[in-house]
């Protein structure tokens, strides 16, 4: 099964004290394996490592496989072509392994790849996508911004009966503000029945990008009204709807309420409400 690599040959290891001391095969078993993969702290560690569990046959034990994976996938000190060659060699990946790819390509700038280890995982293994899978898939589907790809994916979070499922529903309403298409990401947002404040926030800030600020100062009423509490994300949202709406009222009241309600200043919410005054063109309160 090669998915996005060669398999890798077993390669003699090197001696390396920090991960494994005097090379002792006998003093490595499944339950050493996470102490050895926390005291690599370089791609070399882990090839070392790597080969060592191919030579002493550890990396036939699969919670051991997907431990060294995840490891390859996810580390700053790896690379996902190398994590590649290590999942091409475990004889059957689990969903964790899956999921654990897609999430990495998904975040790397090769998102495309994210969806082809989907799609791979679809025709090739008897895994079906679980609740972790589909906010990866999606996440990758907004990074090459292919609308197509994205309700493809959402018809099949349906078809799985995830459509209730809020992270999920979360992902949707981003990836949908993200493409423009803010009547399906609003549709996804009515049908959530009880919204986090990352629901609330996505909406809200897909509105302000999508050219519509009434909208989103009308939501962030309507999130007090549900007795939702707005954080720094939220109030960036409401700032950057008043300077696009040229809302000066509005925005000295958001100020207002931002103090009023403890809400922490970052650089991010202070730089939004300098950028209010200033569109609204209110320099001295800015």
């Amino acid at each position: 099964m090669a998915t996005l690599g060669n398999p890798l040959a077993s390669a003699p290891i090197t001696s390396n004290p920090a991960i494994l001391t005097a090379n002792n095969d006998q003093k490595t078993n499944p339950s050493t394996v996470p102490v050895l993969i926390d005291k690599c702290a370089s791609k070399k560690h882990l090839k070392q490592l790597h080969a060592h569990m191919l030579r002493t046959g550890l990396f036939f034990d699969p919670p051991s496989a997907t431990k060294l994976f995840t490891a390859c996938a996810l580390s700053s000190a790896s690379s996902l072509d190398y994590a590649c060659k290590v999942f091409d060699q475990i004889p059957k990946p689990n969903l964790y392994s899956w999921n654990t790819l897609i999430r990495a390509f998904a975040s790397s700038p090769k998102p495309i790849q994210g969806i082809l280890v989907f799609i791979q995982m679809l025709h090739e293994s008897q895994r079906f996508p679980n609740s972790y899978t589909f906010p990866f898939v999606i996440k990758a589907a907004t990074e090459v911004s292919s609308l197509l790809v994205g309700q493809a994916i959402h018809g099949m979070v349906m078809k799985a009966s995830f459509g209730s499922d809020l992270f999920i529903s979360n992902s949707l309403i981003h990836f949908y503000s993200s493409s423009g298409d803010l009547d399906s990401a609003y549709l996804v947002f009515s049908k959530i029945v009880e919204k986090d404040i990352v629901s609330w926030n996505s909406m809200i800030s897909g509105f302000v990008q999508g050219g519509f600020p009434e909208e989103a100062l009308q939501l962030f009423q309507r999130m007090k009204m549900e007795n939702a509490r707005p954080n720094r994300v939220t109030m960036v949202g409401v700032l950057s709807a008043c300077a696009k709406k040229i809302d000066l009222e509005f925005g000295r009241w958001a100020c207002d309420y931002i103090e009023r309600n403890g809400i922490d200043i970052n650089l991010i919410l202070s730089n939004a409400m300098l950028d209010m005054y200033v569109k609204c063109g209110s320099l001295e309160d800015g």
